[in-house]
């Protein structure tokens, strides 16, 4: 059994695909930060650039608060 996270719009071609899947695409993640958080979930913040920053996208509209007893 498989478990689909994120589901690829119908509409996607190749070149969609490939730009949700690169660590390197700082646009996609900051109009779509959700979807990027979910694409790359198992992505690290410090060493994809797509995820920092829809997570950085995610904590200025107030979606994520981030853990204040937490240091990085």
């Amino acid at each position: 059994m498989s478990v689909d996270l994120v589901t690829i719009p119908e509409e996607a071609d190749a070149g969609n695909i490939e730009a949700m899947l690169s660590c390197l695409n700082p646009v996609w993640a900051q109009v779509n930060p959700h979807r990027a958080w979910q694409v790359h979930a198992e992505c690290d913040r410090e060493n994809c650039v797509t995820k920092s920053v829809a997570w950085n996208t995610l904590v200025e509209q107030g979606k994520v608060v981030p853990d204040s007893g937490r240091v990085r």
